[in-house]
């Protein structure tokens, strides 16, 4: 039998109940199939979860695909799993930093245009992230958009080698605003 790490006391095993796994950020994620201990003396739970990045990126799937707007504990968790700064995300969503942290502490709703903004800069960080490039240094991308002031033009022009690039090139890339 296994010992505690807290205490040194027996750990029992347990393998058929839901984990309430409250350190995602979310408070309503239970996990199946994982397998629990614990201990007898102090009563502390330690918990083995496998595949963890797998797991993080079903829930951030998970969060995007839902039709209601995402609440604070969801924009915290969906920015910390790309692994960017509160102020970048408010950057490449093209807002103060204090409005960002508004909706992440829960004082204020994200707003629907920045909610699917969120959606899809984790979308295109989390695939970059777990080695499905989608697209390539999407948050430099975003950060350059948000400072970019658009040029106001009748014609936009593109040559032929602007559009016909390698499949296996992204098309979004460290240059995607030149200036």
């Amino acid at each position: 039998m296994e010992k505690c790490y807290e205490c040194e006391g027996n750990l029992e095993t347990i393998k058929d109940r839901l984990y309430h796994y409250t350190e995602s950020g979310l408070d309503y994620i239970w996990l199946g199939g994982v397998i629990q201990y614990k201990c007898r003396k102090c009563e502390e739970i330690f918990v083995e979860i496998p595949s963890i990045n797998e797991l993080h990126l079903l829930i951030g799937k998970t969060i995007i695909c839902k039709k209601e707007l995402l609440s604070a504990p969801e924009v915290r968790f969906l920015r910390k799993e790309i692994g960017m700064k509160s102020k970048d995300m408010a950057t490449a969503l093209s807002i103060e930093a204090e409005t960002y942290s508004r909706w992440e502490n829960g004082k204020q709703s994200i707003a629907s245009c920045h909610d699917k903004g969120l959606r899809m800069i984790y979308v295109m960080n989390a695939s970059e992230k777990m080695g499905k490039v989608l697209f390539q240094g999407s948050r430099f991308a975003f950060h350059e958009i948000a400072k970019t002031a658009p040029k106001k033009s009748k014609k936009i022009k593109f040559t032929p080698s602007e559009w016909m690039n390698r499949p296996d090139e992204p098309i979004f890339g460290m240059g995607v605003c030149p200036a």
